[in-house]
């Protein structure tokens, strides 16, 4: 048995305690500055069943049926306190595999958002749910609307991400899928981690950097880095707990920003960077990116500016302003492990 064949029913064992999620939880729903996201209750990613991704755990738990989902997506739609302008729909893994979502409660979930006034839908599923049948069968529902799918691909590079993160992905498979759904008059969003295991910081961001590159150069429309959130029933934790792996600092992210070109700083968004985080019943909580008392609200309210306007000369600004009147020496900090 290989290393990557170990680690992987290593995080299969790990995942087996990892609670399931209640049947009378038909979804969940997130809120953010005119994005609206609803997440399905599902079985689980396929990825995350096989012992896949060694830093995912977006929940586990039974399909829903179709009256489930069309009662789900209107009970999700009322909790809405903005005016939705994107809705970003999602399951616990793949929103467009069958498997988690079923073909009849996909095309009842089309017909579902067709009947809104919501003018852009992103669909949030693995690049290898995607077939030019599903395409189709969106864009004959959905004529009025844009159409988005955010992929992970986590980072560009094939054997950093096979070994470093058990995900598998063919880069050449995937740029076919972009250009694909570019075919259909469709954008992709791709999600790229920032604070890769088994890499030091200055690999790290130049993973980040040239990972954005190359998203960029096959002409991906958007993306979304995430600093890596160490959750519970991962091996990403097991290696925290080993000291195998530390939390990342916050400012490691504003250094990948701060060596981002201009020109692409309105296609770059960020998630999870301590905004949010999933429920566990069992009391366990997620281990954001670090940063000091003095520094943290400065971040925060930096990343809440940042996103609330693409311009690029905006973003530029606010990052100069950020690393220039800095009230901590965190940033030095991570410069010197640079």
């Amino acid at each position: 048995m290989n290393l990557n064949s170990q680690l992987i029913l290593k995080n299969k064992n790990i995942r087996k305690d990892r609670p399931i999620i209640p049947k009378d939880v038909l979804y969940s729903t997130y809120e953010n500055n005119g994005t609206f996201q609803i997440c399905f209750r599902s079985k689980g990613c396929s990825n995350y069943l096989a012992g896949f991704c060694i830093m995912c755990d977006y929940g586990v738990g039974s399909n829903i049926s179709k009256e489930e989902l069309e009662k789900a997506f209107d009970m999700a739609l009322s909790e809405s306190k903005e005016k939705i302008r994107t809705l970003l729909l999602n399951s616990y893994g793949s929103v467009l595999d069958f498997n988690e979502i079923s073909e009849e409660c996909f095309i009842s979930l089309l017909k579902k958002i067709k009947n809104t006034n919501i003018k852009h839908i992103i669909f949030e599923t693995h690049y290898n749910t995607i077939t030019e049948q599903k395409l189709v069968m969106i864009k004959n529902e959905l004529k009025n609307k844009a159409i988005s799918f955010e992929l992970g691909l986590e980072t560009s590079n094939e054997k950093i991400r096979s070994n470093n993160l058990l995900k598998f992905i063919d880069n050449k498979e995937f740029i076919k899928i972009v250009k694909l759904i570019h075919s259909y008059n469709m954008k992709v969003l791709v999600n790229l981690l920032v604070g890769i295991p088994f890499l030091s910081e200055h690999e790290q961001l130049e993973d980040a950097l040239n990972s954005i590159e190359w998203c960029i150069k096959n002409n991906v429309d958007e993306i979304d880095l995430f600093p890596i959130n160490i959750k519970p029933y991962t091996l990403l934790q097991e290696l925290y707990k080993s000291k195998d792996y530390d939390v990342i600092s916050h400012w490691l992210l504003i250094e990948v920003l701060n060596k981002i070109p201009i020109k692409y700083l309105p296609k770059i968004y960020l998630a999870w960077y301590g905004n949010r985080e999933l429920k566990y019943d069992s009391g366990k909580h997620t281990i954001f990116p670090k940063s000091c008392s003095i520094c943290h609200n400065e971040l925060m309210k930096f990343y809440t500016k940042y996103l609330a306007n693409d311009d690029a000369s905006y973003r530029r600004k606010l990052i100069d302003n950020l690393i220039s009147y800095r009230s901590c020496d965190c940033y030095e900090k991570v410069l010197k492990k640079l």
